[in-house]
């Protein structure tokens, strides 16, 4: 068994209850979707796949904010029902703006992640 410091434990414990009372995991989804969304046209990916014109500029104009409603997620748990509504509108419609979106897997990541945010629920006040 591993000793942690102490000093590391009670970041440990911190971290843990920071993310208790946020949607942690959908925002990584969300996150992971945007990030994937705008990294895979600078890859090199086919040609057959990236088709020039309308695909590079509005790829970013999906990804970006994409990205940014996963880090909403983060720093503003109480909006996590606009977050995740605008989540999943932006993934499906990176099936029309990012190369197939992403090759499906960043459309699948945002529609879960939107769909996760959009059903959490923040737990009770301990008080």
């Amino acid at each position: 068994m591993l000793l942690i410091p102490p000093l590391l434990a009670g970041l440990a414990r911190r971290a843990k209850g920071w993310c208790r009372r946020r949607p942690a995991g959908s925002a990584v989804l969300v996150c992971a979707a945007g990030v994937e969304l705008m990294v895979l046209p600078l890859l090199g990916a086919p040609a057959a796949v990236l088709q020039p014109g309308m695909a590079a500029n509005a790829g970013f104009g999906v990804s970006l904010p994409l990205l940014l409603s996963g880090v909403v997620l983060l720093r503003f748990p109480q909006l996590h029902s606009l977050a995740g509504v605008a989540a999943v509108a932006l993934a499906v419609l990176a099936l029309l703006t990012c190369n197939i979106g992403g090759l499906l897997l960043g459309t699948a990541l945002g529609i879960a992640g939107g769909c996760l945010a959009f059903s959490w629920v923040p737990p009770p006040d301990p008080g």
